[in-house]
């Protein structure tokens, strides 16, 4: 019984994701949805294939062994395609990335069923299951050397992913920290860390990989590892993914376009730059949540992007990193004035919306002078 929740628990914790993504998909709250979505049902379908193979179902493994190579090459490309949807506008061009999915596929399908039933019955029993090619020949020996080519393409499709990923999702947080004081509810810094546990979980993908899934067979203490580990990653990225309200589409939305404006003079420039500093302090900006840099271009009566290149260039710094700099000194004061205050009243005075970002701002800014 333990053997057959371990086998079964990846597929398990994907099903009841996809079902509460379906479920989710009819409000329209969350706009990466249907990518996620197609990125557990594939990944059910590849842990399905894992049940199949763990419990030696061996008249289905033709159909399921295809259909697990083909999810196998897909669900790293499809992750990355919902970081895209979130980070950046969309791209067809990155649908390529599932071409490999198509060619697995295919040729496995293809080979399966050019196959006759000693083909499959000695590919199965002496490759799948216990790693041996000798015996192989013909039709067999090929559908070894497409398994062989389908891990290298795994390994590299992983490692694309993570890198991809990352970088985007760096890309994603400069531009907000371009146009927002507040981006505690914006950020993807728990997909960020999902990905790097992806790594986590990938360098285990690369030893299973390695090995292959022969290895772990009959063994209850060798699966619990990878099943329990898959199950909790899989579980994160559902779990964050639901929670996820906010896109670069909510950034396109909320700051338009503008007509790039003419190029003005340094000295212009360095003018606006003292004017920012001086309307800051003054009014205190600082303090108002949710401050965005298009309410401080509306006070200069000037271009948004004329003041975050003066903030940029003259200031060096971000406008998040300006604003949150000044709530963190604030913040400052007022605990020296008042140290008896609690800390979510030294977060809601200083201008934060919420004291975990009165905390991590507190611990990238605390020594700024």
């Amino acid at each position: 019984m333990l053997y057959n929740l371990l086998t079964s628990l990846p597929m398990m914790v994907c099903a009841v994701l996809s079902v509460q993504l379906a479920l989710e998909l009819r409000n329209r709250r969350l706009r990466a949805i249907p990518e996620l979505l197609v990125y557990m049902v594939v990944a059910t379908v590849l842990y399905t294939g894992h049940y199949v193979f763990f419990n030696h179902a061996v008249q289905l493994i033709p159909f399921s062994d295809t259909l697990y190579l083909t999810a196998n090459l897909s669900v790293y490309p499809l992750y990355l395609l919902y970081i895209i949807r979130l980070t950046r506008q969309r791209d067809a061009r990155f649908l390529l990335l599932l071409l490999p999915a198509v060619a697995a596929l295919v040729t496995v399908g293809t080979l399966y069923l050019l196959m006759d039933d000693e083909e499959r019955r000695l590919f199965i029993d002496n490759y799948l299951y216990s790693a041996r090619t000798t015996a192989l020949h013909g039709l067999a020996l090929a559908q070894v050397w497409v398994h062989a080519v389908c891990r290298v393409l795994f390994v590299a499709e992983v490692v694309f992913t993570v890198v991809v990923g990352l970088r985007f999702i760096r890309q994603y947080h400069r531009k907000l920290d371009q146009f927002y004081s507040d981006t505690e509810d914006k950020s993807l810094y728990r997909i960020n860390s999902i990905l790097y546990l992806v790594v986590i979980t990938s360098c285990l993908s690369f030893v299973a990989v390695t090995l292959d899934r022969h290895y772990f067979y009959g063994s209850i203490w060798l699966l619990a590892v990878p099943a329990l580990l898959f199950s909790l990653l899989l579980f994160c990225i559902g779990y964050v993914g639901l929670h996820q309200h906010f896109s670069v589409e909510d950034v396109s939305s909320e700051m338009p376009a503008e007509a790039p404006p003419s190029s003005i003079k340094s000295s212009v420039q360095e003018e606006l730059a003292v004017r920012i500093r001086r309307i800051t302090d003054e009014q205190q900006l600082f303090l108002q949540p949710n401050l965005k840099i298009t309410d401080l271009a509306a006070l200069l009566n000037t271009n948004r992007t004329y003041v975050h290149q003066a903030i940029s260039e003259h200031l060096g710094t971000t406008f998040n990193e300006l604003i949150n700099t000044r709530r963190i000194q604030y913040a400052q004061q007022l605990k020296k004035k008042e140290p008896e205050l609690p800390a979510y009243e030294i977060a809601w005075r200083s201008g934060f919306s919420s004291v975990s970002a009165y905390y991590r701002n507190l611990k990238a800014y605390s020594e700024t002078k």
